[in-house]
């Protein structure tokens, strides 16, 4: 499996590269989501489910084919959200979920379903604008998602 991480932002793009430099499987560039040759991008209910259907889920990344010819790779990988419950009004993350990083769960997830539909011989795209992860200032989801990544390709 090749992981491409594309952001447009040079900033953002700067402190993801220091978190993957030594990995020959991820590659980020600066570079927007249409402008790059991937099988698979994951991609954020937010954006997807409007354009390619699906529905929020808080278990499994949903698959879906891309038909709209729109330049974004053939598949789309919507990532799940981390598992909650609701006491009353109000609505939190399980209590097992609790310390899990949202980036982390939404990755493992995705790279997981990616690697069962499809196998290691695929490019997979993460978008970071179209996953919500564009953040020059967040240093945190990087290590996440490099540690997403680390679990799913060793296995």
């Amino acid at each position: 499996m090749k992981i491409y991480i594309a952001t447009t932002s040079p900033r953002t793009s700067g402190s993801w590269m220091n978190v993957f430099r030594t990995r020959d499987d991820v590659e980020v560039i600066e570079s927007s989501a249409t402008s790059v040759e991937a099988d698979i991008i994951v991609m954020a209910g937010v954006w997807a489910f409007e354009r390619y259907g699906g529905r929020p889920s808080r278990d499994q990344a949903q698959i879906l084919p891309n038909e709209r010819g729109d330049g974004f790779p053939l598949w789309v990988v919507i990532p799940p959200h981390l598992p909650v419950t609701r006491k009353g009004d109000e609505i939190t993350v399980r209590e097992d979920f609790a310390a899990v990083s949202p980036a982390y769960f939404a990755i493992v997830r995705s790279l997981e379903a990616i690697r069962r539909e499809f196998g290691n011989e695929v490019v997979v795209l993460l978008a970071l604008p179209l996953l919500g992860m564009d953040d020059p200032h967040d240093e945190a989801t990087p290590v996440s998602v490099a540690r997403a990544i680390d679990e799913v390709l060793s296995e």
